[in-house]
């Protein structure tokens, strides 16, 4: 008999595909036909995770920027759940991009350099989501949280002990699935990073 390690799970799931229209916004852009079609599939997949998971559902989580809410919503249609919670602090957080640095991490093409008063603000905001959801576990659990790319490389840098200029070293796709585990005695472990393999090729899109 294997003994049951108390963890938590942290799945977390970039939005769909989305239309940037004119300069309207992160707080207007929304899903394109294509993304609501990865965010069906995904909602299926989800479906199949969490039914065969274990311990205290927490619930689905999103940030209130309409393509991730908007995601949220159609896979919470595909799992038969009424209820998103919406989180202001899951919005997307700005690229950190430290002119310092650029030996070490190199610079993603077409990115300024990060002012410290804008990477402490990322900072903050990346502590904020960690307070939430990072905590050590009393019992075994699982979360779903309909995020954005940068928000969710962050997440997995801090989880590796990487810095935080990493981010950019890592792709993450539309409606891709990334799951981190807390344990007990502060470890956390990666256990898999933006799993597309509920998209046909012919949906899997980035950036």
């Amino acid at each position: 008999m294997s003994l049951e390690v108390v963890h938590s799970r942290v799945i977390l799931v970039r939005h769909g595909h989305y239309e940037r229209i004119g300069d309207e916004g992160d707080t207007v852009w929304g899903l394109t036909p294509l993304g609501r079609r990865q965010a069906v599939r995904t909602g299926r997949r989800l479906a199949q995770i969490l039914d065969a998971a274990q311990g205290k559902f927490e619930g689905l989580f999103s940030s209130p920027w309409p393509r991730a809410l908007q995601t949220a919503e159609i896979a919470a249609h595909e799992l038969h759940i009424d209820r998103i919670k919406v989180k202001p602090y899951l919005h997307e957080v700005l690229p950190v991009v430290d002119a310092n640095r650029v030996a070490e991490f190199g610079v993603h093409p077409g990115l300024p350099f990060t002012s410290p008063e804008d990477r402490a603000m990322t900072v903050k905001q990346v502590d904020k989501v960690r307070d939430r959801f990072f905590r050590t576990p009393k019992q075994t659990n699982f979360a779903v949280i309909f995020t954005h790319g940068n928000l969710i490389r962050y997440l997995v840098a801090h989880t590796l002990r990487l810095p935080y200029e990493a981010w950019s070293r890592f792709d993450c796709s539309h409606c891709g699935i990334t799951e981190l585990r807390v344990y007990q005695e502060d470890f956390e472990a990666l256990i898999t990073y933006n799993d597309t393999g509920h998209l046909p090729p012919s949906l899997i899109t980035t950036a």
